[in-house]
């Protein structure tokens, strides 16, 4: 759990937190006079959060193998009685869960919505929704930043190949318009497209498992190359 003691984690938290709440005070006064207040800020609040997913793995990630490697301590850890599937996972399930723990911050801001707007409240179906898509795409996005870490000593080249991921199956979607001609190749587009599984379903509360089915085949093959990459560097 040594993302407890890195301070880019926290730095990464106060920015979240930071950016989101000046959001929802500037949402609340927006929509002030707007029938569907609630609705409005809320969709309002996801749809600026969710750009973090780009850059919120790779941040939180890029530490885990490069600056062991920096610091030539991964070498005594492969020297341990553990096998490598068990370090990338032990890395890869500490990052899921500060990963959560940032995006569950904004469960404060519903809870604002729930006390201050009742009888009528915030649609709890749509925010499920959201937080089941938010966690699997975490699993996704955070075992290509475990990928990405295992591939460089240098924490910033780290970021990097994370994000540049992370933005190639966010704009995908965008190649739809190229081949508006050809109904198969934008199917596929759109089910690359992290973008287009919240846009078409989590943000109005549907949740399809052809998604799950995605980000756990994307996160397995993630994990199994970072595997193999520590082993290779093992018997190096």
């Amino acid at each position: 759990m040594a993302l407890f003691y890195s301070p880019v984690a926290y730095v990464v938290l106060f920015l979240f937190m930071f950016s989101n709440g000046w959001m929802f005070y500037s949402y609340c006064i927006t929509y002030a006079r707007a029938p569907q207040q609630i609705t409005l800020v809320l969709n309002s609040l996801f749809g600026f959060a969710f750009f973090w997913v780009l850059p919120l793995s790779p941040l939180l990630a890029m530490r885990l193998f490069s600056e062991e490697k920096r610091t030539g301590t991964l070498e005594m850890l492969l020297t341990a009685p553990v096998r490598a599937s068990e370090v990338v996972l032990g890395k890869f399930l500490a990052t899921q869960f500060f990963y959560m723990l940032i995006w569950s911050s904004l469960l404060l801001f519903v809870l604002i919505l729930e006390v201050l707007g009742r009888p009528a409240g915030p649609d709890w179906g749509m925010v499920k929704s959201m937080y089941f898509g938010l966690f699997f795409l975490g699993c996704m996005t955070n075992s290509l930043g475990v990928l990405a870490s295992s591939f460089s000593r240098n924490q910033l080249v780290s970021a990097v190949l994370a994000l540049s991921g992370n933005l190639l199956f966010f704009s995908i979607a965008w190649l739809g318009f190229y081949y508006r001609e050809t109904p198969e190749l934008q199917r596929i587009f759109h089910y690359l497209s992290f973008q287009s599984h919240f846009k078409g379903g989590y943000f109005k509360g549907v949740v399809e498992l052809r998604y799950l089915v995605f980000y756990l085949g994307f996160t397995s093959l993630f994990l199994y190359l970072s595997v193999n990459m520590v082993s290779a560097r093992r018997w190096r």
